[in-house]
């Protein structure tokens, strides 16, 4: 088993309006629960953005990396703040979890215009990153082909929803795809960090933890 506990799936304040606590807070919650680093994935999509009043790229980059720069102020040699994102398209109801960006990459592309998985594979491929997606069996999202994913999340601790992760177990075993897991942390009362990964090592950006996952060198929390 690896030594350093991570949550893949938290999200602050600053950049996800349907999160309570702020940045500065969710490491120190982290810190206190016993984690060694978190994985800040705030929310990317059209709804998210026009809400936000951002229209150009660079606009949408600022406003999502808020929490992520906030968080970052409060990392320790002992804590890691790394940047994911959970990104949502335009045509299909879904999330999915980015691991492998960096912030350069926010200035890439409006990457809330992404129709569908499918028009979003070739761009992922070709910035490295992976595709997991997030609590897939609720009752209200759409199923995707395994053939576009790299993985999926298994074990989803929002307590405000039922996120069937023995089905997404199911499924993930069933085509290969590799697994992950995380609070899905917005800040709801009782709402504490469940999910996690164990790492071999610590890891303080995107692109070291991608590449652990790629070549799946961790375990999920309560395996």
């Amino acid at each position: 088993m690896g030594k350093y506990l991570y949550d893949l799936h938290v999200h602050t304040a600053e950049s996800s309006s349907c999160a309570s606590v702020p940045a500065k807070d969710v490491v120190e919650h982290y810190k206190e629960t016993g984690f060694d680093g978190i994985v800040i994935t705030d929310h990317m999509s059209d709804y998210k953005m026009r809400r936000a009043h951002a229209e150009t790229i660079e606009q949408k980059a600022e406003y999502f990396l808020k929490g992520y720069r906030e968080a970052k102020k409060y990392e320790t040699p002992e804590f890691s703040v790394v940047l994911g994102m959970e990104l949502s398209f335009t045509d299909i109801n879904g999330d999915f979890l980015i691991f492998g960006i960096d912030e350069d990459f926010l200035y890439k592309r409006h990457l809330d215009a992404f129709r569908d998985l499918e028009e979003f594979r070739p761009f992922a491929d070709e910035n490295n990153l992976l595709v997991f997606q997030a609590h897939p069996f609720r009752f209200d999202m759409d199923i995707q082909n395994p053939a576009l994913l790299d993985g999926m999340e298994v074990y989803n601790g929002h307590p405000g929803h039922n996120s069937n992760n023995d089905i997404a177990l199911i499924w993930a075993t069933k085509y290969n795809l590799r697994r992950s897991s995380g609070s899905d942390f917005h800040g709801d009362k009782g709402d504490m960090p469940q999910g996690g990964v164990y790492l071999p090592e610590r890891v303080t950006d995107a692109k070291a933890l991608r590449d652990i996952l790629k070549r799946c060198d961790y375990t999920l929390k309560d395996e």
